[in-house]
């Protein structure tokens, strides 16, 4: 059946990183978030130094004040100032937010019922990484949220910025006779994964090695080589998702569990089986729901 995709694969592939590399040229983050990943990289800067460039931007500020007092959180006392924020999240939660919600606002979240089925896919996945990692006895980081959210990134650049070649995807997807999953078509229509789409953008964005590493793998996480553990977490949480219904997609051919990671997950883990994917699916919709207010702030 391959031989019946028309599309020519190594020009496509040329066609959609080429597209890529001009559309980076627009797909440019906001200056107060470059000037945020420079203080927070830097060993000198001060908590007055971040708090000025956030509050330079009062949109940003009212975000991440009430990300902040979210129950995502959970601080029994209010933050009210910016400084308070930087304190108790810390310089890289802060980053990993900030940079997070300037992301979304690069792409059209709201159109077509498929956009809107993978931005709440998309949501989902952010949640269930975070709960992934909690249930592996993770230390909770906001980096889980945000490469949960963003690890579709790459589809969603392709539906919008190649809407003739993903149409020609989505087609052979939704032919009774495709025996192919979502993930196979993509390389044999596009030349070029979703993954690696992702990875460009979050490498060009400077999103830190460790969140764009675990975006580029999460469907072979076994690959990873800057953090293996959380694009352990993002493939698991994606499969949940899948499972679960929460999915763009009609594709009933599940990606399994990558082989090459059960080491790692047993070395985190020893016991871990289906019963623990059962376990998880199970409290999916509880987090979902117990999150809504925090996953709000990304819509």
């Amino acid at each position: 059946m391959e031989d019946n995709i028309k599309s020519p694969m190594a020009e496509t592939r040329k066609h959609i990183l080429d597209t890529l590399d001009k559309a980076q040229e627009i797909l440019t983050l906001p200056s107060v978030i470059q000037r945020i990943l420079e203080v927070t990289s830097s060993k000198n800067s001060s908590v007055a130094e971040l708090k000025d460039i956030i509050e330079s931007d009062p949109a940003l500020t009212t975000r991440i004040l009430s990300v902040a007092n979210s129950a995502y959180y959970g601080f029994v006392r209010k933050v009210s100032t910016i400084s308070h924020a930087v304190v108790v999240l810390g310089f890289e939660e802060i980053k990993n937010i900030a940079l997070g919600m300037s992301v979304l606002k690069l792409f059209d979240r709201k159109g077509s019922v498929f956009m809107e089925r993978l931005w709440r896919h998309s949501l989902a996945v952010a949640v269930a990484t975070r709960m992934v990692a909690s249930h592996l006895g993770l230390k909770l980081e906001g980096k889980y949220f945000v490469g949960g959210l963003l690890h579709d990134i790459g589809k969603i650049f392709l539906y919008q910025y190649m809407p003739e070649v993903y149409g020609v995807l989505l087609t052979e997807m939704l032919d009774n006779d495709n025996v192919y999953t979502y993930h196979r078509l993509e390389t044999l229509i596009c030349g070029v994964s979703h993954e690696e789409i992702g990875g460009r953008l979050l490498n060009s964005w400077g999103f830190p090695p460790d969140i764009t590493d675990a975006v580029k793998y999460h469907h072979l996480p076994g690959l990873a080589v800057t953090d293996k553990v959380f694009a352990i977490c993002i493939h698991l949480a994606d499969i949940l998702c899948s499972i679960k219904g929460i999915t763009p997609l009609d594709d009933h051919f599940f990606l399994p569990v990558d082989r090459d990671i059960l080491d790692d997950l047993y070395s985190l883990k020893e016991d871990f089986s289906t019963d623990d994917m059962v376990f998880l699916l199970e409290r999916l919709d509880l987090e979902i729901e117990r999150h809504s207010s925090f996953v709000t702030m990304f819509r």
